[in-house]
């Protein structure tokens, strides 16, 4: 089973990530600041993360970074997951290869797609399975 470490300071958010991450087949690892994210990668070792950006005790483009630098871990996937709009954090995201992707409404439709495409998911993405019903 995959694994994705999500990574957020607002806990009813990773409530609903992890519960959406689970329901598609991935086991889920949660941190709610910069530091514990860290901890969490090394700890764990996940396929995919998923970090915001501004937490207590850093933040998610720090960690990036630091990862990004790292041999064992510069070839996981990493998503950041903000807010912020302005040119500099979307510039620092493609500078480390990571996946921006904008807090906005309905942010499981925006994430979802970047999962199934850096990860393979055990379960079928739910937007391409067709129902058909005989009669």
């Amino acid at each position: 089973m995959k694994q994705i470490l999500i990574a957020d300071d607002d806990k009813d958010l990773v409530q609903i990530l992890s519960m959406r991450c689970r329901s598609i087949g991935l086991d889920v690892v949660t941190a709610y600041d910069a530091r514990s994210a860290l901890a969490a990668v090394l700890k764990h070792n996940p396929d995919l993360i998923c970090l915001d950006v501004e937490m207590p005790a850093g933040n998610g483009l720090s960690v990036c970074e630091v990862l990004s630098k790292d041999e064992e871990y510069s070839a996981t996937p990493v998503i950041i997951l903000t807010g912020r709009t302005d040119p500099e954090t979307i510039r620092r995201c493609g500078d480390m290869c990571a996946y921006y992707v904008n807090k906005t409404t309905n942010i499981w439709a925006r994430i979802r797609p970047v999962i199934y495409e850096l990860i393979d998911v055990d379960a079928p993405d739910p937007a391409n399975v067709s129902v058909s019903r005989d009669r």
